[in-house]
C-alpha cells in the first residue's frame, strides 16, 4: 500500500510553479546585482509579498525581497489546506518559544511563526475575517490616520479579494465581497451533522444566538434584520449578542491561497527574491546617521556579512517578532535596554518591542453524540491530489464561527471596568469549533465518512478573548542577531482578561444547553460541569490557555509627533529616513477577528503611499 509520505513526495514532484519573479537561492547569486535596487523589502511574508508585488507594477522600480526561509513552492504541505497543523516546528518555522508566562502557571509556550515565502499566510489556518468597523475607526482615531477608517478600508479589502468556489449559496453575502482581486476568498463547506447542532441551537436561542449570514460586513455581531443589535447590546442590559455564521477562508478551489501564490508569484521580473538569507542589521548611510537605507545580510551566525543599499527605501516586513528584533539589533530602541546587551542606540525609542499583544485562546470541550470528523489521512490525501476535494480541501473540518458580545452589566464591566473592545459592533469572544474526534475507534470507510453512523465524540472548541488588555514585550537576549529574542506576552496580567474568558465558557455552556440538543450534547467535560464558581473557572482558564498566534503591536503606529509609538501614519519609522515598517507590528491593538485580512489591507494602503511618493520622481 502506498504510504502517506510517498503520496506527498509524488505530488511534490509536480509542485513547481512557473514564476515571473527572479528567484535567487542564496547570496552567491546576488553578486552581480549589489546596490542595484530601488527598494529592499526585508521579509517575504504576507505584507512583504503584497508590497513588493504592488511596487513592482511600476516597471521603473526594481525591488529586492530578502526572505530568511525557502520558497513556498518547495514545501508541498503549504498548498493543502488541511495540512496546516503539520507546518509548525519544521524547517519553515522560526520555532520560537515564550518566556515562562506567570498568568498561565509559568508555562513556556511554543509560538509558531512562518519562515517561508508568504509568511504566515503560507503557514496559518486561512480563516478570513475583517474585524469590526469599530476596530478600524478606532485605529484611525488613535493614529490620526484617516486612511484607516472603515469606510476607507472596506474598498481596499474589496479590491484585494476575489470571491471563488467552493462557496455554497446562502453561506455569505456576495455583495460585500470583491470579485476581481488577487486574493481568493471562499466559504468551504463539509456536510456534517454538527452543522445541524449549531443551527438548532441558534434557532431555539434566537435572542442570544441568532444566525448571521456574513460576518465580514463590519458588524460581526449582527446586521440585516438586527441592524441595531450592537446598540441594543448596550441598552438592553441582559442581552448578550452572540452570532453564529459560516466560516470564510483564503482557499481557492480546495488549495491554499497565500500572499506568495496570490501576489508574489504573479509579479514581474523587476522583482527579485533572495531566499535563505537573514537580514542581521539595518545600516545607516550618508552623513546624517539616521538614513537607514542599508542592510547587512548573512546566511548563518558565522558566515561573512554582505551589505546592500536601497536607492530609495528599505521596507521592513519581518512581522511582529522579527521586526522589533531587527530594529533593536540595529540600535533603534530603548537606549537603556540596548546598553544592557552592548548595543549603541542610534535612535532612542522605548516603544520598540513594547505593546506586544495577542488574542488569548482557552481550550474547552463538550461530550456529544453526533458524526465524528475523524478521517483516513491517506485516503484524504489521495482524494485531494485527484480532485482538490475532501477533508484536506479546507483548513477546519467544521464550518462555523460564533461571536459573543457581553452585555454592559456583565462581569467585569459591572464593576466599572472600561470595555476593551472597539465599540458596540465588536464581539468580545470568538468561538471556534476545531474538531469532533470519536471517543471510540472509528470504522474507516472513506476519506469523507469515517464512522459508521453517529457515535460519542468530543466537541473540541477554542474560546478566544479578542481584546485582551494584558501587554508584553519583545526584548533582546543578546546582541547576536541569530539568537532568538525574549518573547513575553504578559498573558493574563490584567484581571479583566480572565473575567472575559470565564464569561466565554458560560456563554458556550448556554449554547449547548439548547432544549433541542438534550439527546445530542451531554454537557461540558473540560472544564467539568461542576466547575462553576469564578475561582474554579479562573483556575481552569489559567491551566488551559495560550496566546493564539495573532501577535501584533510591537512597532505600533501613532500620530506624527507623538511621544509614543514606532511608525508615523505613513508607515515611516520615527526619527529615521529611508525606512518604513509594513506588517502586523504596526497595528496598535487586536481586532475583532483573525489578523490576516487586516495585514493585507495595511500592505495595500502602504504600497499605494510609497508608489504615489516615487511615481512622480
Amino acid at each position: 500500500m502506498t504510504s502517506f509520505r510517498d503520496l506527498l513526495i509524488s505530488v511534490l514532484l509536480v509542485a513547481k510553479v512557473a514564476l515571473g519573479i527572479v528567484l535567487i537561492e542564496n547570496l552567491d547569486g546576488l553578486s552581480d546585482k549589489v546596490n542595484d535596487f530601488d527598494f529592499i523589502v526585508v521579509g517575504g511574508g504576507t505584507a512583504g509579498s503584497v508590497v513588493a508585488t504592488r511596487l513592482g507594477e511600476n516597471p521603473r522600480f526594481k525591488i529586492l525581497v530578502i526572505e530568511a526561509g525557502p520558497s513556498n513552492s518547495e514545501v508541498f504541505a503549504t498548498r493543502v489546506p488541511g495540512l496546516w497543523p503539520t507546518l509548525a516546528n519544521t524547517r519553515i518555522d522560526w520555532n520560537y518559544t515564550t518566556t515562562p508566562q506567570g498568568g498561565i502557571n509559568g508555562n513556556v509556550v511554543g509560538y509558531p511563526r512562518a519562515r517561508v515565502l508568504g509568511g504566515c499566510s503560507s503557514h496559518n489556518s486561512m480563516v478570513y475575517t475583517r474585524g469590526s468597523r469599530d476596530d478600524w475607526d478606532g485605529y484611525a482615531n488613535v493614529t490620526q490616520n484617516k486612511d484607516l477608517v472603515w469606510e476607507n478600508v472596506l474598498p481596499v479589502m474589496l479590491k484585494t479579494e476575489r470571491l471563488t468556489k467552493p462557496t455554497p449559496a446562502g453561506h455569505l453575502d456576495p455583495s460585500i465581497h470583491g470579485k476581481s482581486g488577487k486574493l481568493s476568498v471562499s466559504a468551504p463547506y463539509t456536510n456534517i451533522s454538527f452543522n445541524d447542532i449549531l443551527l438548532t441551537a441558534s434557532a431555539e436561542l434566537n435572542e442570544e444566538f441568532p444566525f448571521l449570514l456574513d460576518m465580514n460586513d463590519g458588524r460581526p455581531i449582527g446586521t440585516g434584520e438586527l441592524v441595531n443589535a450592537g446598540v441594543e447590546c448596550q441598552t438592553k442590559l441582559t442581552l448578550r449578542c452572540c452570532f453564529a455564521g459560516w466560516i470564510q477562508s483564503t482557499i481557492d478551489h480546495g488549495e491554499r491561497m497565500s500572499a506568495a501564490t496570490a501576489y508574489l508569484e504573479k509579479a514581474g521580473d523587476n522583482v527579485h527574491v533572495l531566499l535563505n538569507t537573514q537580514v542581521t542589521r539595518l545600516l545607516t548611510v550618508g552623513h546624517s546617521g539616521l538614513d537607514f537605507r542599508g542592510v547587512e545580510l548573512a546566511t548563518s551566525a558565522n558566515s561573512p556579512r554582505t551589505r546592500l543599499v536601497a536607492n530609495k527605501e528599505v521596507i521592513l516586513s519581518g512581522g511582529t517578532i522579527n521586526t522589533p528584533h531587527l530594529l533593536l539589533n540595529s540600535g533603534i530602541g530603548s537606549r537603556q535596554d540596548l546598553a544592557k546587551v552592548g548595543i549603541r542606540a542610534l535612535v532612542d525609542n522605548p516603544s520598540v518591542g513594547r505593546n506586544l499583544s495577542d488574542h488569548t485562546s482557552t481550550s474547552v470541550a463538550f461530550s456529544a453524540r453526533t458524526q465524528s470528523t475523524d478521517f483516513d489521512q491517506q485516503a484524504a490525501m489521495q482524494q485531494w491530489n485527484e480532485t482538490r476535494t475532501g477533508p484536506l480541501s479546507q483548513s477546519l473540518v467544521t464550518n462555523q464561527i460564533t461571536w459573543v458580545r457581553l452585555p454592559s452589566n456583565a462581569e467585569p464591566f459591572s464593576s466599572g471596568t472600561v470595555d476593551p473592545s472597539g465599540g458596540p459592533n465588536s464581539p468580545h469572544i470568538e468561538i471556534i469549533y476545531i474538531a469532533l474526534p470519536s471517543d471510540t475507534p472509528a470504522t474507516t470507510t472513506s476519506a469523507l465518512q469515517t464512522t459508521a453512523g453517529s457515535g460519542n465524540v468530543t466537541i473540541q472548541i477554542l474560546l478566544v478573548d479578542l481584546h485582551p488588555i494584558s501587554r508584553g514585550s519583545i526584548t533582546l537576549n543578546s546582541s547576536n542577531p541569530f539568537d532568538h529574542p525574549l518573547i513575553d506576552f504578559g498573558i493574563f496580567t490584567e484581571p479583566v482578561d480572565i473575567a472575559i474568558a470565564r464569561e466565554g465558557i458560560r456563554s458556550t455552556r448556554r449554547l449547548f444547553a439548547a432544549p433541542g440538543l438534550n439527546n445530542t450534547v451531554f454537557g461540558s467535560v473540560s472544564p467539568a460541569a461542576n466547575v462553576t464558581s469564578d475561582e474554579d473557572l479562573e483556575a481552569f482558564v489559567r491551566s488551559a490557555s495560550a496566546p493564539f498566534g495573532h501577535a501584533l503591536g510591537t512597532a505600533a503606529m501613532s500620530p506624527r509627533g507623538a511621544s509614543w509609538g514606532v511608525v508615523d501614519p505613513d508607515f515611516t519609522v520615527k526619527g529615521t529616513s529611508g525606512l518604513r515598517i509594513v506588517d502586523a507590528s504596526v497595528i496598535p491593538r487586536t481586532p475583532s477577528g483573525h489578523t490576516q485580512a487586516a495585514v493585507y489591507a495595511l500592505a495595500e494602503i502602504a504600497s499605494a503611499i510609497v508608489t504615489d511618493k516615487y511615481s512622480t520622481h
